[in-house]
């Protein structure tokens, strides 16, 4: 099945968000046919221009870190807090249906984009606002602060080692998906007739959101996540990685079923009937014991050999990949990416895949 089906082309984005958030839901709303128009301040524009890494040209107007969540938009290059950025501002407003900003909100009323203000003067319009922290409006908030503050970074790391920040810039990951959703929500909420809509996307409350099990385990048990390499405080082995000969390979056994086909696919089937690992919660108290089994057993392997025996067992792991190897010709990877229309290529915004069975793209449309 191909992305054949663009069920947003009907639908008009104003993005005057800038650094990684925002612009990643304006790029994914842009993916799926939606028409987003992104805003920038001359001289410099969105900050993530310059942000460039080793080996990128100094002499280049962007940079890959740009172009990860830029892609496909049309820039228009204005001044909003002059008199004819204004005017530019109320007319793009009249006719775009949600706006996605993270303006400071000491500068809102320069702007006329206090929610309530803009309510009343563009009812139509889905608004969706970035936040850093809640009722801190005044706070830069940079997504290793949220991760350091929602507890991330606490449990992110090695036993003995400092807290880590994780490679990616999560938090805003996290929050442009709930703007993803809070937009779609909004023109769903306009359909039905409801008018004025805003929602408020906040960092903090993205990361929080996404502790899940950490946080009720902390909440209803009272356990405290501490670093530990990666390893899943409620199933085991789970996150234990194996060092083979040449690599890698990271383990996700989930049931007792499980744990003896990896048993046995390593050679020892003996360890499945050992009392300590009888359980999982059994593999959890006692992963001290079983790890150095199993990493006794694994030193013996190649990776890909190791990852044979273990798919053909259906034991859940995977080869711990450079990214290099994610993105090697032929994989999955290497055929999930888009090129921006500046050629510079990324992965996709969006991971799922569209098809409207009975309809075609071609088809007349009707209009009220």
């Amino acid at each position: 099945m191909t992305n054949t089906v663009r069920t947003l082309g009907s639908v008009r984005v104003l993005e005057l968000a800038s650094v990684l958030a925002g612009p990643l839901a304006g790029a994914a709303l842009a993916e799926r046919g939606a028409q987003v128009t992104k805003v920038e301040r001359p001289p410099l524009g969105d900050v993530t221009r310059s942000w460039k890494t080793n080996g990128e040209s100094k002499d280049s107007i962007t940079s890959a870190y740009y172009a990860s969540a830029n892609g496909n938009k049309k820039v228009v290059w204005q001044d909003l807090k002059t008199e004819e950025g204004q005017r530019w501002l109320q007319e793009a407003l009249a006719s775009h249906d949600v706006v996605i900003e993270n303006f400071k909100t000491a500068d809102l009323p320069s702007f006329g984009l206090e929610p309530e203000t803009l309510a009343q003067r563009h009812p139509h319009i889905v608004h969706v606002r970035l936040i850093g922290f809640e009722g801190q409006p005044q706070r830069l908030a940079y997504d290793v602060v949220v991760q350091a503050e929602t507890g991330f970074m606490h449990m992110n790391g090695s036993k003995g080692a400092p807290p880590t920040r994780m490679p990616v810039a999560l938090m805003d990951v996290l929050a442009s998906h709930q703007i993803r959703m809070a937009a779609l929500e909004g023109l769903l909420a306009r359909s039905e007739g409801k008018t004025g809509f805003f929602a408020e996307v906040s960092l903090e409350a993205s990361g929080l959101s996404a502790l899940v099990n950490q946080a009720t385990n902390h909440l209803n048990v009272g356990a405290s996540p501490t670093r530990n390499g990666g390893l899943h405080p409620n199933i085991a082995p789970y996150g234990d990685v194996l060092n083979c000969k040449d690599g890698f390979v990271v383990l996700a056994v989930g049931n007792n079923r499980q744990f003896a086909a990896l048993c046995r696919a390593l050679g020892e089937f003996k360890w499945a009937e050992d009392d300590r690992f009888a359980t999982n919660h059994l593999r959890v108290q006692n992963r001290n014991d079983l790890m150095p089994l199993l990493q006794s057993a694994a030193g013996e392997f190649e990776k890909a050999d190791l990852m044979t025996r273990l798919t053909a067992a259906a034991v859940p792991a995977g080869l711990v990949k450079s990214m290099n190897e994610v993105f090697q010709a032929g994989t999955n990877a290497s055929k999930a990416l888009i090129s921006n229309d500046d050629g510079q290529v990324r992965p996709k915004s969006i991971a799922y895949r569209v098809q409207c069975y009975g309809s075609r793209d071609d088809e007349p449309k009707t209009t009220d």
